[in-house]
């Protein structure tokens, strides 16, 4: 049953960056939901969500997590938004990163910033000789909504944490009986709990930051942005929302295939025949995006060719080298047909 949030109580009444409330529209695109629909929900629909300083009330944003939770007949949505958010998180990251030598300080900024543009998540942290502690908390009232948002904020934190730091978290704990749907998609352990929380040890908190792990955010951060800079078109084909879907969960290297194909709660065979009935398939998409990337990292001159070897899944320089070599000959036959030859290859 879905939750309609016309009531402003104090917790829902709390005014939160309408960056979020665009995230979660995006998100909404790519899984190929109405956002338009999504809109009428709202009771500030003309509020510019691109504006930097755009404020919307945590009852519009929780309504439209509500509708979402009705229509999209995914049980784990907060845990496949918190691997979305990872494009974006890695702006965040990056800006936390210029500003800090160590994760305990990265850590006191990113509450800091929970605090001033999303306040309806909290977070705590307790230390001891063994172990750091890193609880979510959220003013709402406990409904599944309000699950689901804590999940997608503590499944963003542990990869953040996890491009910071040497290693993953060591324990992602949840309050739930069945996790089999994250020990998929997680990296680290995870178990149950009574809350939202995460375990690092304490020489992971104290710890420098992932120099070699910013260093290749910087140089894909900007192509990301490039190309996810608009948004997809109402009733874009099933390929343009697995394209930006892709894209979206880069970390910054690419995903595999289970992990695009968990965001749209579909079977493996689904998701295969929708894209070969619009004609291509997640390998061709995939390498689509490695051809960009790529291009992108070679003209930057900043990374070796082991590291963009990395970033595009390959797992040995010489598996990239050899596709590299590919793509050029592609190239070079593209460019050296004639007018007649291109107008005649259609036929």
């Amino acid at each position: 049953m879905m939750v309609i949030l016309r009531q402003h109580s104090a917790p829902y009444a709390m005014m939160l960056s309408a960056s979020h409330l665009l995230s979660l529209f995006d998100f909404a695109a790519c899984k190929g939901l109405s956002v338009a629909t999504l809109q009428r929900l709202l009771d500030t629909p003309d509020t510019d969500l691109h504006d930097p300083q755009g404020r919307v009330t945590a009852a519009d944003y929780m309504r439209v997590w509500e509708a979402m939770i009705a229509q999209g007949n995914d049980p784990h949505l907060g845990l496949h938004f918190g691997y979305f958010l990872n494009l974006k998180g890695l702006g965040l990251i990056y800006q936390i990163s210029l500003a800090t030598s160590s994760i305990e300080q990265a850590m006191g900024l990113l509450s800091e910033y929970l605090a001033s543009s999303f306040p309806v998540v909290s977070v705590q942290t307790a230390q001891s000789n063994a172990q750091v502690v890193i609880s979510l908390h959220s003013p709402l009232p406990a409904t599944p909504a309000t699950q689901q948002l804590l999940d997608s904020v503590l499944i963003l934190m542990a990869r953040e944490i996890g491009l910071m730091i040497d290693g993953n978290v060591a324990d992602m704990q949840l309050p739930y009986e069945q996790l089999d749907a994250y020990r998929r998609l997680c990296a680290s352990p995870v178990t149950s709990s009574d809350g939202h929380r995460l375990r690092l040890d304490p020489g992971q908190l104290a710890g420098p930051i992932n120099r070699r792990r910013l260093t290749n955010i910087e140089a894909l951060l900007p192509l990301f942005l490039q190309l996810t800079s608009q948004p997809p078109a109402p009733n874009a084909p099933f390929a343009e929302q697995v394209r930006r879907m892709t894209l979206s969960l880069c970390a910054p290297e690419l995903p595999q295939l289970d992990q695009v194909v968990a965001q749209f709660a579909l079977s493996h065979r689904t998701f295969q025949r929708r894209l070969t009935d619009e004609g291509t398939s997640f390998r061709t998409i995939a390498d689509q995006l490695k051809r960009q990337m790529a291009g992108h990292l070679e003209r930057g001159k900043t990374l070796g060719t082991q590291d963009i070897a990395y970033i595009l899944g390959y797992s040995a320089s010489s598996a990239y080298l050899h596709a590299a070599r590919k793509w050029r000959n592609q190239s070079n036959h593209r460019a050296t047909k004639s007018p007649y030859q291109e107008a005649g290859a259609g036929l």
